[in-house]
């Protein structure tokens, strides 16, 4: 049986036994295809988790050739955007989500807002921390 993760958004699994990494967002592992797409994202291999439980994560899909981290020319907005069809792009709301994601800086890329214009919005990349740290405060007294 599978399940939904999303107390794990933000988190790289990989298993003990597998050279496979994935990326968990949206509740989902998503499968990063090769070291040049890991490289293309993440600052290096701090934070990797090794877990034996990500095979009842839900799988979501891979994040194969292509993937990058892309920002509109003069924007501060920062997206993930996915490799294959169907292209995706997910916006990544804080420089918190941003960090505990692990992103490198230096990987984002600088393109013409009209070509992030054309690609479909997938959502938002929330790492479980930044929700936590952005949750409103109970005034309740009980």
């Amino acid at each position: 049986m599978y399940t939904l993760r999303d107390d794990l958004d933000g988190l790289r699994l990989a298993a003990p036994d597998s050279p496979d990494v994935w990326l968990v967002f949206g509740g989902r592992r998503h499968r990063i295809a090769s070291p040049a797409v890991y490289q293309a994202l993440f600052a290096g291999p701090d934070d990797l988790i090794f877990s034996e439980d990500i095979p009842s994560i839900t799988m979501g899909p891979e994040l194969n050739d292509g993937t990058c981290l892309a920002r509109p020319t003069g924007a501060h907005a920062i997206f993930l955007v996915t490799g294959r069809a169907p292209v995706r792009k997910f916006h990544i709301p804080t420089f918190e989500s941003f960090t505990d994601f692990g992103f490198s800086e230096s990987a984002v890329i600088d393109v013409p807002a009209l070509i992030l214009d054309a690609v479909e919005l997938g959502g938002e990349l929330t790492s479980t921390l930044d929700r936590t740290r952005r949750a409103p405060v109970s005034t309740d007294e009980g």
